[in-house]
């Protein structure tokens, strides 16, 4: 497999006068002190051509200091006189075994002085060019600064750390890496249909966080899915009411939606605000004309720069799709649904798949091609019809389908309720084997799987089932979870297990262990909740683990101390060591501020797309060519993306260390 792989080569005598980008009369003041440091400290970066050394260009033996002249190089005497460089010339001038002018470290190569000095020639014949005498940026420039971390710098990436989403740390080599299974966004969303609200719960600490009413006073909302986005926002559907609804994770850091000046919003299950009050409930949509709403499915599409624009899919009972702006709640489309909509869940290539109850099948639309009513217009190909935009796949025995999710491997799997069976749809198989039906003995509603390979199953009274997902006829009961009003499922961020208990208004938290059998479980939790009836993807857990694997990773980087000496931080190079295999990239942003806290309102400025881009980015000319003038804290965000190679592989780029150097410009005195 082929891989784009870049490494911070040493880069000696970095010219610095002339260079295009911000500072003014502070550059100019800044490169003379530079241009002074170096001729007193005796930096010779130019090989010393001309000088009459041995290596030297020459005309005539007179322009020799030392030996003669040679196809206009200076030869010292004695020498090989072969080609003036060699493949044994370690340094570039002219020296090395079996070299014209002598090996390294004789006595007629006159920069052996015994004493290092940073000109790329192993003065102290040591065999190392340059130790101890290089700047921390590794070149001859010694006002330059570095500082970094990964592989090789003395610090490791640590997610727990520094800001980050969705990426893991590879142990064999510490490198990032993309791991779906980290999310930052610890709280399940919870529909309390015999109150018309939803609950936010925190995830680890099991505490109902806040809650709030999901529909206009007098609706009859009555809530019944959740559906989370990336960023941890829960779109709400109403089967009362026939309306969507967003409500914000931030909570106290919600956008004041009332613009009365203040942020006010829930702080648990006492503290409901009317509708209209809470800031964090952000737009309300209503969908009268397809039937109640039965289907919520959060999409997040790739906009420019790889950034992410929020969609959500909703269907209704009535066999209509709807899609929304998730910013605006705006309808972008209304198209028919190739079944009626009971559930919905996406994969990673954007299919979308619908439960569809009544019509006794499995529907899909490619969300990639159906974007308006006219390319959604075509009517729904058959179970063949693997390459239609809409797709009827009718369920064998005419088994009725009521929870639905997609696994890692990309295979769509339903609770088959009036058959007490559990089925599993992979479409990368033959499609004569497709289908494998499994039956569990028990009436089955919701259903999640998770990162691990494991698929569960809330069944009615008989408790949670857990299915092995290469092999559904491999399965048990989690002991402890039998005689419980099972509905719902979903997988937190830290691979728990959460089933919500419809009639005994609580929850059942699983925690799984390495084996079928091996797994711990707690009843009673959340005893607040009322009437919940929730099993859709109320964690955001299945939308990331089945699309796409995208992630990133931040660093915040200090440069020059507000001291009195300083003008300014100079920011020069975005230097990176990682591997992006086909169907992988990285992308690389910054922003900069006057301190860490004004870093959350400064703009992102995009400096590398990989590929095509390579180590390193010259900062200075990027953020000239923008405008933006550096300041003291620069942050750092490397993006991991990831396109599936086949539906049943994912794979990563690896990002080994990153590094970024700066300068500091000398106060005026």
């Amino acid at each position: 497999m082929a891989h784009h792989h870049w490494v911070y080569g040493r880069r000696l005598g970095r010219a610095v006068a002339g260079r295009a980008g911000v500072g003014g009369l502070h550059r100019g003041l800044f490169v003379g002190a530079m241009a002074l440091s170096l001729a007193v400290g005796g930096c010779d970066c130019s090989a010393d051509l001309g000088s009459g050394g041995g290596g030297s260009r020459c005309t005539s033996t007179s322009d020799c200091r030392i030996g003669t002249c040679v196809d206009g190089h200076c030869v010292a005497p004695g020498a090989d006189a072969g080609p003036p460089f060699c493949a044994t010339d370690g340094d570039g001038d002219g020296y090395g075994p079996g070299c014209r002018l002598g090996p390294d470290c004789d006595d007629t190569d006159p920069r052996q002085t015994g004493v290092e000095v940073c000109d790329g020639h192993d003065n102290d014949c040591d065999g190392v060019a340059d130790n101890g005498v290089l700047s921390s940026c590794g070149d001859c420039d010694p006002t330059c600064l570095s500082d970094g971390i990964g592989s090789g710098t003395g610090t490791a990436f640590d997610p727990d750390m520094d800001e980050s989403e969705s990426v893991g740390i590879d142990p064999v080599d510490g490198a990032l890496i993309l791991d779906s299974r980290r999310v930052e966004t610890n709280f399940i969303w919870i529909a309390n249909t015999g109150q018309g609200t939803v609950s936010k719960v925190d995830t680890r600490t099991f505490v109902e966080v806040a809650r709030y009413v999901t529909g206009p006073a007098g609706a009859g909302n009555d809530p019944s899915r959740t559906s989370v986005n990336t960023l941890g926002d829960a779109y709400v559907g109403n089967r009362g009411g026939r309306t969507v609804t967003k409500i914000s994770v931030l909570g106290a850091e919600c956008p004041d939606t009332n613009g009365d000046g203040m942020i006010t919003t829930s702080t648990g299950p006492t503290d409901v605000l009317g509708w209209g009050m809470d800031d964090c409930v952000l737009w309300n949509t209503s969908l009268p004309d397809g039937g109640i709403i039965r289907g919520v499915a959060a999409q997040d599409v790739p906009g420019p720069d790889f950034t992410l624009h929020p969609y959500v899919w909703i269907g209704g009972w009535e066999g209509i799709l709807w899609k929304l702006d998730g910013e605006t709640g705006a309808i972008v489309l209304r198209t028919p649904s190739p079944t009626n909509n009971y559930g919905l869940a996406l994969d990673g290539s954007g299919n979308l798949w619908i439960s569809g109850r009544s019509t006794l099948a499995l529907g899909r639309v490619d969300t990639n091609r159906c974007v308006d009513e006219a390319s959604c217009s075509a009517p729904p190909c058959g179970a063949d019809g693997d390459t239609c935009v809409k797709q009827i796949i009718p369920i064998p025995g005419g088994a009725n389908p009521y929870g639905i999710t997609v696994d890692v491997a990309q295979r769509v799997w339903l609770a088959l309720y009036d058959t007490a069976s559990v089925s599993r749809y992979d479409p990368a198989a033959p499609l004569a084997s497709r289908w494998n039906i499994v039956s569990v003995g028990s009436n089955c509603h919701g259903i999640a799987a998770d990162g691990e390979g494991w698929v569960w199953a809330a069944c009615w009274a008989t408790g949670i089932i857990r299915l092995t997902g290469d092999d559904p006829s491999s399965y048990t009961v989690v002991a402890g979870t039998g005689g419980f009003s099972c509905k719902g499922m979903a997988v937190d961020m830290d691979g728990k297990i959460w089933s919500i208990n419809n009639a005994h208004n609580s929850a059942i938290v699983v925690t799984p262990g390495p084996t079928l059998t091996d797994a711990s479980a707690m009843t009673g939790v959340v005893p607040t909740i009322i009437s919940p009836y929730t099993y859709s993807d109320m964690t955001g857990q299945q939308l990331r683990l089945a699309t796409d694997p995208r992630g990133y990773y931040r660093r915040v980087f200090e440069g020059c101390p507000d001291d009195g000496t300083n003008a300014g931080t100079e920011w020069r190079e975005l230097v990176w060591d990682g591997d992006t295999p086909p169907g992988t990239s990285l992308l690389w942003r910054v922003r900069t501020a006057a301190t860490r806290a004004d870093l959350a309102a400064a703009t992102w400025l995009l400096v590398a797309t990989v590929p095509p881009a390579t180590s390193p980015v010259d900062l200075i000319t990027a953020l000239g060519a923008a405008g933006v003038v550096p300041q003291r804290f620069l942050e750092i965000e490397v993006q991991l993306h990831s396109e599936r190679a086949s539906p049943t592989e994912t794979i990563t780029p690896r990002v080994r260390s990153l590094t970024v150097t700066h300068g500091c410009i000398p106060s005026i005195v």
